[in-house]
Parts: C-alpha cells; structure tokens; sequence
C-alpha cells in the first residue's frame, strides 16, 4: 500500500467531521471453518451478492462517498476476485481471514489474520491443521499480515505464549479484541466479564513494553476497555464509531448494526476498532493514532509535532502538495452518482 491523497482524506474525515467514511461488507456467507467462539455461525443469513452485482455495490458505496471498505464474511478468501477488485475501487482495504487460504496479493490492501492461540489452543477452537496451514501461507504471503486475535475463557491463558511465537514470524503485527457476546445470550463459557479482563489488559500492556509496537494495544486503548476507564461512555451503540464512521452491510447487500450483527450486546462489547478509534480521538491520543495509519499507510513518515495541531498541519500541508488537477477527481463514478451515505 502506498500513501495517497484518498487515504488522507479519510484521516482528515475521521478528525474534522463526523461523516461516514467506511463499508464493512460480508462478501460471503460462506466459511469453509465453524470456529466456536465466532458470532457468524450464531446468525441466520440469506443469500450472497454474485460477482458482478457486489462489485456494482462497492462502486456505488465508493461514488456515495466511502473510501475504506473492511471485508469479513464468512471467509473472503473463498471469494478471492472480489478481494482484489475491492482493493482497486476503494482507497484503503483491510480483509480478514483465516488464512487457510492463502493471501492473494490486493492491490491497496492489508490482510488480517485471525488465529486463536499457540498451535493446541488455535486448533481446539478453530479445527486440527488450520493453525499450521494459516502459519504455512503466512510465511509465503506477498505482503505481511497483520494477526488479531479474539480473547475469550478459551485462549486467555496463552497470550504471553501466542504473542511471542507470532512475533517469531514475518507478520507487521498483532491485535486484540475481546469476545462479544449476543444480546441476551449466556456464552459464560466464552465471555470474560468486563471487570475480569481489567487484569487482562495489564497484561497486553505488558507484552507491548516487552516487544514494542508490533504489539498493537496502547493504554489509551486499554482504558476504553476497562471497569474502571471509559468503557461506560461508549458502550451503546448510539455512542459508537460503527454508529457514525462505518456502514455495515450483509452479503446480500442489506445493511445490518454492526460488524457482529444486528444483535451484538453492545454494554459487553470488546471489539477492538471502537477501542482504537476511541483510543486514538477522544481525547486525541498520537499513539493509538499512529496503531491506526499503521493499517492504512505503513508508509506515512512521524510529524515530529505530535500534537492534536501538529497532526492537522501535516494533513493539510500533504493534502495542498497533493490537490488534483481542476474537474478531476482522484477517483470517480459519476455515472453512479454521489450523494453521502
């Protein structure tokens, strides 16, 4: 991925507005695992988009103003002509998968890959073989996933071993997220309630003191998640990024609340997009700012001012070095139209 004038708009989007910048799709409704903590096997799903009308979709959601798309499923890889041509319609792409299928190279795009622990406790939640067959692909991918990893009762115990083992390998890094559960639904056996995993992420602070920032957890991140944080002023969906930053579509092109579904319960929400975004903007914190653009622009040099107004300067003196020429747009489809989201 390079650093492009589209890229930075979203960045000047995410701190002067309050407008909508980014598509979260599930390209498929299929998964070639049953993983079981994952919430996609916990819902009913209808049919998927074929090729060429998901790829009219994206068009529209680019020409209505989304430059970023987030792709789940299901497993995108078994869709892997429709990751690729989301990298060139949108300005910035991030793809998760379970790695089993390789990672085809996208044109302006970084793969995530979700594992769940070392080798015995990846395997014991997602299947035998697919830790060593996702590592397998890992080491032969054409540019470095980053790995994330979804904390719950299962793999709690096994982070310090999971984070420098990955950390063995040529991975750009590594996230975390929490399980969330369902509205109403028990899942005792996989949910860590929110004043137990205050240990937990001491714990992530930990590890990233220890390795550095291919840790991708900062303590302002850590204090949008904990009891005794910020965690209270967040948790409803009318006080969530997803709410107003990202639009959240099903595979058959519907819309739906969330990443997780219409039925996340948002007051035991754990993901770790709305701890980052929180993390890195309210208040404005350079740290978890800089985690962000790792995903978007790897390439983006450090203002040396790392001030709320530093940053902004650095952003509008690119955006005037880099202005298109008049009547053209960086990227267009006017015969779609234009209208904000």
């Amino acid at each position: 991925m390079v650093l492009t004038l589209g890229k930075l708009v979203i960045l000047s989007k995410w701190i002067f507005t309050r407008q909508a910048t980014t598509a979260a799709i599930d390209i498929t409704n299929r998964c070639n695992l049953r993983c079981l903590q994952c919430y996609w096997w916990r819902q009913d799903h209808s049919g998927e988009l074929e090729d060429q009308k998901i790829i009219m979709f994206m068009k529209v959601l680019r020409a209505r103003g989304l430059r970023a798309v987030i792709l789940y499923g299901g497993e995108p890889t078994l869709r892997p002509e429709i990751c690729i041509e989301a990298s060139r319609i949108f300005d910035a792409t991030l793809a998760f998968t379970n790695g089993t299928n390789g990672f085809p190279l996208l044109d302006n795009g970084q793969w995530i890959l979700s594992l769940d622990g070392p080798e015995d406790v990846n395997d014991s939640i997602r299947g035998k073989g697919v830790y060593r067959k996702a590592v397998e692909n890992l080491i032969k991918a054409p540019r470095q996933p980053i790995v994330h990893i979804t904390i719950s009762k299962l793999n709690k115990d096994s982070l310090d071993d999971f984070v420098r083992r990955m950390l063995e390998l040529p991975i750009k890094g590594i996230g975390f997220s929490f399980f969330t559960p369902d509205l109403g639904a028990d899942d005792s056996d996989l949910f860590i309630p929110v004043k137990e995993r205050d240990r937990i992420l001491g714990r992530l602070l930990l590890l990233r003191e220890r390795y550095g920032e291919k840790v991708g957890f900062t303590p302002a991140m850590a204090r949008k998640l904990s009891s005794f944080g910020d965690f209270t002023k967040w948790n409803q969906l009318s006080a969530c990024p997803v709410s107003t930053r990202v639009r959240c579509f099903k595979s058959d092109g519907q819309p739906k609340a969330c990443t997780y579904g219409d039925d996340a319960d948002c007051s035991r929400c754990g993901c770790a997009a709305v701890a980052a975004y929180n993390g890195a903007f309210r208040p404005f914190n350079f740290q978890t700012l800089k985690l962000i653009l790792g995903l978007m622009v790897p390439e983006l040099r450090v203002p040396e001012d790392q001030s709320v107004s530093g940053m902004i300067s650095y952003i509008k003196g690119f955006m005037n070095r880099n202005k298109p020429k008049a009547g053209r747009e960086i990227r267009s489809y006017s015969y779609i139209g234009s209208s904000t989201l």
